[in-house]
């Protein structure tokens, strides 16, 4: 059981006094398969459908899923609605305190950890539980929370490839066609890297430090979500190692400034040799350095970094449709209506069926077109992991970020670092 910062989520259907029989009704997705949900009713009625900053740009495309379903239920109107993303975990918390709430919500894991909380979502595991099987298994866990199995259908996914500087890899003395696979073996190559070539092998960012922690079997968290686990000898261990690699200049000491250059700065002008991240970075590698661009080429991510991060369609529980809703929202996330966005995007789709599709099995040639069938593949393949935590959330990584910046220049001894970083992060989570 993946146990998020939340509560147990009871009685999710007495809220809207859906009876879980046998005699249910069969909620099939538009591409044809029977989901055999339990007696919701029928498909009908008027449902809002709430998006996050995806108008103007997919207008056509979503006008198109709802007008395709409305013309098979004709007794369902939708009315869709989108929302800056910036702004949306506002509204959704002023919606749910007024009962307000849009019947399908797209929503990011850390938001809807708010909902689930206080049962204001359908268990769709409950609900349509064979569906499971079509989607992404990492991409489903993602809305596992405790008490929900999960609290919505896995929609539009992110996740990381690793990139790598051939030339300098090779100057290096080191072969791009055997990249490293884990964090001690990324470490290790970046000190030849540093060895070799007096450029630097990697940097960790703000969001990549505590991967690098949770694939050592650094908790991080405790299981409840509300207390830090940092002060352990595995995270001393980590600290000490990522200390030597600053000092020996294998991770770029300017990296850990106040104001620290970013990831993509430093990789693009060819003073390190690997970049997690995901396939938007390499529009930007080929504006600002073109001839890197010619020269990279693309592995798996590093094992315990190949996080996915799902947005999901999650029902409402007190919706006066619930049957509609539910219907909509398999609909939406089916494989075609998946595979459509995602080759008007730079997103992975959740379903199964858009990940066997030839956009991702049968690439082009373009650094781009590798990444997206090796994220495929690994999604495809079950290899990917869900993201952090939710307790694990921007704050909680800046904080620990800041924390340990001094231990990592070799200005704090880490012991005394992880010490502090725990009793910080313990009192960011208690807040929250």
């Amino acid at each position: 059981m993946v146990v998020r910062r939340v509560v147990k989520a009871a009685g999710l259907f007495a809220v809207v006094g859906l009876g879980l029989g046998a005699c249910g009704m069969g909620v099939g997705t538009a591409d044809g398969s029977d989901l055999d949900a339990s007696d919701l009713g029928d498909v009908d009625g008027e449902i809002v459908f709430q998006t996050m900053q995806l108008s103007p740009t997919f207008d056509e495309l979503i006008t198109g899923i709802i007008e395709d379903f409305e013309a098979e239920y004709p007794d369902v109107k939708v009315e869709w609605i989108d929302v800056p993303s910036d702004g949306a975990a506002r509204k959704i918390s002023a919606d749910a305190a007024s009962g307000r709430l849009p019947d399908v919500l797209d929503l990011d894991v850390d938001t809807l950890a708010l909902l689930a909380n206080d049962g204001r979502v359908l268990d769709m595991e409950e609900v349509i539980p064979q569906i499971q099987e079509e989607y992404v298994a990492s991409a489903w866990d993602s809305f596992e929370f405790d008490g929900v199995g999960a609290a919505a259908l896995p929609w539009y996914l992110n996740s990381p490839v690793l990139i790598m500087n051939d030339n300098l890899l090779r100057d290096a003395g080191l072969d791009p066609a055997d990249p490293p696979a884990t964090y001690p073996e990324l470490m290790d190559r970046a000190r030849t890297v540093r060895q070799e070539t007096s450029q630097a092998g990697f940097q960790p960012t703000v969001s990549r430090l505590p991967n690098v922690f949770l694939a050592h079997g650094v908790p991080l968290v405790d299981e409840a979500g509300r207390g830090a686990v940092l002060d352990t000898p595995e995270a001393l261990q980590v600290l000490e190692e990522l200390r030597d690699l600053v000092a020996e200049g294998a991770i770029p000491a300017e990296s850990l400034s106040t104001h620290p250059e970013s990831a993509i700065e430093a990789f693009q002008e060819g003073r390190t040799a690997y970049f997690e991240s995901g396939i938007t970075r390499f529009s930007v590698l080929q504006e600002n350095a073109p001839e890197l661009y010619e020269a990279v080429s693309v592995a798996p991510p590093i094992q315990g970094g190949d996080w996915v991060v799902a947005h999901g369609l999650a029902i409402a529980a007190d919706t006066d449709a619930p049957a509609a809703a539910v219907e909509f929202a398999a609909h939406v996330t089916n494989g075609a209506n998946q595979l459509a966005l995602a080759k008007e995007s730079s997103v992975f789709p959740s379903h199964l069926d858009s990940l066997a599709d030839a956009y991702f099995t049968e690439p082009g040639n373009a650094p781009e077109d590798e990444a997206r069938a090796t994220i495929g593949e690994n999604l495809l393949s079950g290899k990917g992991s869900p993201a952090k935590p939710a307790a694990i959330d921007a704050e909680f990584e800046q904080e620990m970020y800041s924390e340990l910046q001094l231990a990592l220049l070799g200005d704090e001894e880490p012991a005394q670092a992880l010490q502090r970083a725990e009793r910080a992060l313990s009192e960011v989570l208690a807040s929250e």
